[in-house]
């Protein structure tokens, strides 16, 4: 198995092209589960910036109560409800089969978590601040799961030689832990996406 590019010693994450000879060896459903998701991110990406340059619904904005809206915090459901926890039950069982094509379905969960949670807290719908508070206590709870299923993989086979790859998941969910408390606290408090959106609704 390969060293992981989000692992402590190694953060070239962006390293995200799959050689063609490699796609055989990947799981349909890990595939298209990946690509899915990213649809989701760049539709909900190109309708909010569509809506801000007045391509769609102009004298509107995503927030405001109109379908662009509604479709965008279904997005975001999507996103955080389905997207996600997949990705880390498919990034597990790939990485148990040794497939390297668990790092880039890990290194998707960030942006997704990201965009997905924007989508969710900057709908200001009635139902979105409890949504986006579920998700995140849904998402903290899988990342704990799979925290847990690491390190029970690696007490099984603690006494094997390859022992010492067994902890990158573990040390990447670790790394996970961190960016997801940054990029709370970045969303939460300065909303830097919300800033970036109403900057181009101004100067469009």
């Amino acid at each position: 198995m390969k060293s992981p590019h989000f692992k402590a010693n190694n953060l070239e994450i962006f390293n995200k092209h799959i050689p063609l000879y490699e796609i055989g060896d990947i799981d349909a459903r890990s595939l298209i589960g990946l690509y899915l998701s990213q649809i989701l991110l760049y539709t909900g990406l190109s309708l909010i910036l569509l809506n801000n340059l007045e391509v769609i619904l102009p004298g509107s904005y995503f927030g405001a109560w109109n379908w662009l809206t509604v479709v965008i915090f279904s997005i975001g459901l999507a996103i955080n409800f389905v997207s996600i926890p997949w990705l880390y039950f498919s990034s597990f069982k790939d990485f148990k089969k040794e497939n390297d094509f668990w790092d880039k379905e890990i290194f998707w969960i960030l942006p997704l978590f990201f965009f997905g949670t924007f989508f969710l807290y900057g709908s200001q719908m009635k139902t979105s601040f409890m949504l986006f508070i579920l998700s995140i206590v849904v998402i903290a709870a899988v990342h704990l799961v799979y925290i847990y299923e690491a390190r029970k993989l690696i007490q099984i086979n603690s006494k094997k030689e390859i022992f010492s790859n067994y902890h990158q998941y573990e040390m990447t969910l670790k790394y996970l832990t961190a960016y997801y408390i940054i990029l709370l606290v970045l969303l939460v408090i300065y909303n830097p996406l919300q800033y970036v959106f109403t900057l181009i609704r101004m100067h469009a």
